[in-house]
């Protein structure tokens, strides 16, 4: 309703009311978006490549599918996922207590 209002209408909504409205989950100060960017891109590049895929590539399309297709997808991602090296290191490391621990940021 509210993309159909601002586009009906061109209401105008400022990055604070963007963030509230769930329309952007960063609020940087002026000319801080840059900087931003660079920062979860930066984290976004720590991540297994596979699991960079599979949130951007598999995910939506589980989400669109049937129940009995995206269960399949599902199963076939994980399948995938657990045979990539790298991701055995990672739930190794995991598993042993070796990784940090997930702090909010």
């Amino acid at each position: 309703a509210r993309m159909a209002d601002m586009m009906l209408t061109g209401r105008v909504y400022s990055a604070t009311d963007g963030v509230v409205h769930g329309f952007t989950q960063y609020l940087t100060e002026a000319g801080g978006a840059l900087d931003k960017a660079m920062e979860l891109g930066a984290r976004v590049a720590t991540n297994a490549p596979l699991t960079n895929f599979a949130v951007l590539q598999a995910l939506p399309m589980i989400a669109e599918a049937n129940p009995q297709t995206g269960l399949l997808m599902e199963s076939l991602m994980a399948t995938v996922a657990q045979s990539d090296q790298e991701a055995k290191t990672r739930i190794r490391a995991f598993l042993d207590h070796k990784t940090a621990k997930v702090r909010p940021t």
